[in-house]
């Protein structure tokens, strides 16, 4: 969206100026407010928040959050006996979060969205629950560390075109098929400027990483993909570390490129037959490396 643009829902608008910022702060109204939840008098704010109660469903779309406003809408919506956030439908898209986001356990019961948003410091997202059909991450830009180790995703999880300018970390994460029987991890096209870590991840739907790129160190190892794995055109800059992986589902590796290393030792393909067409300017490594197609 061209910054221009206003944002398809009734905004704040707060500083906005015909020449320099003609849309202003892009933050959605509070309900039974003009403003969003940043700008909102403080009265006001404490009143919005003390009616919140654990798995209320909240948005807060376009609005930019400090580390102080964050954590006090989470504390709001914190469960009393788990001590952890609980939070229903959670829309965030095109929010910018200026300092760290410490949504560590929390739990969202429904779809959790935070298309094109902005994590300016670290976002916590470890041992999160992402009950809904939907946890949606497209677009968005991670400036600082991305922590998602030991979360579970029980629908789509999307990080479609996402950058992680710091370390993204997924080690332990589980990407599960839900009640529908559906259910994917797609990062197509994203990219990891620094290393990602996705050791002893399990990937019970489709796995989708065609057109990322890993400038940095992309671990593997020990990860499980019960389900089709894509890696189609990902490209490689560093080396790429798949030991004692297993592939239980069809597995594309067509057109990747990797820059060093390809370390395959002691993988397991249950149905490929093949590994590429693909080009290495390192080492494939495929020692002990099983196929079962």
């Amino acid at each position: 969206m061209s910054t221009s643009e206003p944002p398809p829902w009734p905004h704040c608008a707060h500083g906005a100026d015909p020449a320099a910022a003609p849309v202003g702060c892009r933050g959605i109204h509070v309900p039974g407010h003009t403003v969003c939840l940043a700008h909102l008098a403080a009265d006001d704010r404490d009143a919005y928040l003390a009616a919140l109660t654990p798995g209320a469903s909240i948005d807060h779309r376009g609005t930019n959050f400090t580390e102080s406003l964050l954590n006090a809408l989470l504390n709001a919506l914190r469960d009393p006996e788990t001590r952890h956030p609980r939070l229903g439908h959670a829309e965030f898209e095109l929010a910018t979060f200026e300092g760290a986001a410490l949504f560590e356990s929390a739990v969202f019961e429904d779809c959790a969205l935070f298309e094109s948003a902005i994590f300016e410091g670290d976002a916590l997202f470890e041992l999160a629950t992402f009950k809904g059909d939907n946890a949606l991450f497209d677009r968005a830009t991670f400036k600082g560390q991305a922590g998602f180790s030991q979360a579970t995703f029980k629908g789509q999880a999307g990080f479609s075109q996402a950058t992680f300018e710091g370390s993204a970390l997924f080690d332990e994460a589980t990407f599960e098929v839900g009640s529908a029987g559906f259910g994917s991890a797609t990062f197509e096209a994203a990219t990891f400027e620094s290393r990602a870590e996705f050791g002893l991840t399990t990937f019970e739907g489709i796995a989708l990483f065609d057109s990322a790129t890993f400038e940095g160190d992309a671990g593997f190892l020990m990860a499980i993909f019960k389900d089709i794995a894509r890696f189609i055109s990902a490209t490689f800059q560093d080396d790429a570390l798949f030991m004692d992986a297993t592939f239980k589902g069809n597995t594309w590796f067509n057109s990747a490129t990797f820059m060093g290393d390809a370390w395959f030792e002691s993988t397991t393909f249950v149905a490929a037959d093949q590994l590429g067409p693909l080009a290495c300017a390192g080492r494939v490594v495929l020692s002990g490396a099983a196929f079962g197609g």
